[in-house]
């Protein structure tokens, strides 16, 4: 026997699918797909999928997507939580606040582009105007429910009403949909003074949230740039890693790297297949640089002697650019799925990870690639950092950052960091691990 949803749910009383899903008009008129166990089943052309995360991990659920059903309702998951608890954006997108929205209450609904949209049901508070543009992570409003208080709609105890809306207006379930399309992952800071010890970084505007991730030093301070829902975010240590918005938009995938060039902060990403460069000092104007056929998620950039380089990924192999000679790509015949770069001296390395190998080539060996020894490395993350002359690869495997050193023979060690996206920096001498 199925047992009764919890008091904080949505209303006492079973409500009416239909009513339901014309009390939430905000786009969600129409039919097409069919949800059966809470997975779609999509008729028709195809949408692109937007980078989701789940915001609310650490509240229990107290009615999820199957409750939901049993009481006739549309669907959606419910999270306990005490009336103005803020709200992160789970995805990058424009904001829509719809006020007292029948048995909704205070409606924010996301809007992430392709027809797809976020919504949370029975806010206390909207906390951004119509029309707002948010990345991750940035707060969208205050949670509600209480019973009575306005914008509780229906509500009869505190909570967090969450569901997706496809691009044929069928509800979907967010933790379903976020299974089967994994997208940007809040970004935490380790440290080797501290053993490692992985913090979440997060500001004002809400955690900050990466599915490519890139970062930089300037006079001290730490600047993590992130790229979600097609747009690149600064956010930097000396402001409590506000997250904002560098008005980059078109970057695709993971592919993010940053340099500082005598405080010029520089940041290259893909569009197209070709990597584009932005600077803070033409306001982050995004230029194609015409370094095009690049066919990666990993592309690494270096500055030596006043010269900008560029290391991307072209038909399996790593091909530099650099601005000295107009970007024209040549191959340095180095094989690799993803490629990070360095410097030592006059020399540059770089670091390749194929077939679950690293292998490092230098400049002043022609290039000769070898393998370092370091074998079992998962996904296509990899990072590398000079520290003192110190040599140093991060790499992830089984959701975890390692790390290994030339002055180990480069034996590879499990730093302890989560994450399946990884950059590193130096700070006053301590290596720093940034991970999402």
């Amino acid at each position: 026997m199925r047992q009764k949803p919890p008091i904080d749910s949505c209303g006492g009383e079973p409500v009416d699918t239909l009513s339901r899903r014309a009390l939430l008009r905000a786009g969600v008129l129409g039919a097409g797909a069919m949800s059966v166990g809470g997975v779609l089943a999509l008729p028709g052309t195809a949408h692109a999928a937007p980078a989701i995360y789940h915001p609310f991990s650490g509240y229990s659920i107290t009615c999820s997507w199957e409750c939901h059903l049993a009481r006739g309702s549309a669907g959606g998951v419910d999270f306990g939580m005490g009336v103005g608890t803020p709200l992160p954006a789970c995805g990058a997108g424009t904001v829509q606040n719809i006020a007292y929205n029948g048995n909704a209450g205070h409606t924010v609904t996301i809007h992430h582009g392709e027809g797809w949209r976020s919504q949370y049901l029975h806010l206390s508070q909207f906390s951004l105007a119509n029309n707002t543009y948010v990345g991750a992570g940035t707060i969208v409003g205050r949670s509600g429910g209480a019973a009575g208080a306005p914008g509780s709609g229906s509500s009869t105890g505190p909570h967090l009403h969450w569901h997706m809306l496809d691009p044929n207006n069928n509800y979907v379930n967010p933790l379903v949909y976020i299974g089967a399309n994994p997208g940007g992952r809040q970004v935490y800071e380790a440290a080797s003074n501290t053993g490692w010890q992985a913090l979440p970084v997060s500001g004002s505007g809400g955690a900050v949230m990466a599915s490519g991730l890139a970062v930089i030093n300037v006079s001290g301070t730490k600047i993590i740039y992130s790229s979600n829902g097609g747009q690149i975010f600064e956010a930097a240590s000396s402001t409590g890693w506000r997250n904002m918005s560098t008005g980059i938009q078109g970057a695709q995938g993971t592919a993010l790297a940053a340099l500082n060039l005598n405080g010029e902060k520089l940041i290259y990403s893909v569009v197209g297949g070709y990597v584009h460069e932005a600077s803070s000092n033409n306001g982050w104007r995004n230029l194609n640089s015409g370094i095009g056929g690049v066919g990666s998620s990993s592309i690494a950039a270096i500055a030596l002697g006043g010269v900008k380089y560029v290391y991307s990924i072209v038909g399996g192999y790593v091909h530099e650019a650099h601005s000295a000679n107009g970007w024209r790509n040549l191959n340095t015949g180095v094989p690799g799925q993803a490629v990070a770069a360095i410097t030592l001296g006059t020399t540059k390395i770089l670091y390749v990870l194929n077939g679950g190998s690293v292998y490092e080539a230098a400049s002043n060996a022609g290039w000769a690639n070898v393998w370092t020894g370091i074998s079992g490395v998962g996904g296509g993350s990899i990072a590398a950092l000079n520290l003192a002359g110190e040599k140093l690869i991060y790499t992830t495997s089984g959701n975890y950052v390692f790390e290994a050193s030339s002055y180990n023979g480069w034996r590879n060690l499990n730093s302890g960091v989560r994450g399946s996206t990884a950059a590193v920096l130096s700070n006053g001498g301590v290596k720093l691990i940034y991970a999402a």
